[in-house]
């Protein structure tokens, strides 16, 4: 589904509640952030043909959780280039090589900056859009104001609440999470990242 000018969101209700979130922001070329696992390839990929998308340029991962990239090989077969942050391998998830280090700004007509926003896991990443004041948040945290789990290897709850910080400062219209469904509106999403804090610090 096209959420805006060119991005696309691919989100999972309960039957899929163990597969992340897929967004494809497609410009010059055309980027998928986080593709799942291989349980909702058959259906991401149906769809995203729906959409008139049938071919994929670069694979980006918010971090390597086996339900956010398992089905990256997928397109990695058919010639997509792979990217996430070098921090995450360091803390053994899911182990597949990176095609090149990721950028701090990716341009293919719609600019994306890339952030470091670890926490769930060491190398976690968020990516913003400006045009749309929209980030791709992974598992930073939820729409119910629920922060992403610490406790995993490579996590850290500390570094959970300054990411959650950092991102507060983006002035967010649009948060599509790694699970569950894309919220808006600045006010609401500003409430939520401080409940996330909140409840990160409490607990």
């Amino acid at each position: 589904m096209e959420v805006f000018k060119g991005v696309y969101a691919y989100v999972w209700g309960s039957a899929f509640s163990d597969c992340s979130n897929a967004y494809i922001i497609k410009g010059d070329s055309t980027i998928i952030v986080d593709p799942g696992s291989y349980k909702s390839y058959t259906n991401l990929f149906g769809l995203m043909r729906n959409d008139g998308i049938e071919e994929v340029d670069y694979v980006f991962a918010t971090h390597l959780h086996k339900d956010h990239i398992e089905s990256a090989p997928m397109f990695l077969r058919k010639g997509a280039l792979l990217s996430y942050s070098e921090k995450e391998r360091r803390s053994h998830h899911f182990n597949i090589k990176p095609d090149f280090e990721m950028p701090r700004v990716v341009d293919f007509g719609i600019r994306i900056e890339v952030l470091e926003t670890p926490g769930h896991t060491e190398g976690s990443l968020t990516f913003y859009i400006p045009e749309y004041s929209a980030a791709i948040t992974g598992d930073l945290f939820f729409e119910n104001g629920i922060p992403g789990r610490w406790d995993l290897a490579g996590g850290s709850r500390e570094s959970l609440i300054k990411s959650l910080e950092k991102i507060s400062n983006l002035e967010l219209e649009f948060v599509l999470p790694g699970h569950g469904r894309i919220f808006s509106g600045r006010k609401g999403i500003e409430a939520l990242i401080e409940k996330a804090i909140h409840i990160a610090s409490k607990y």
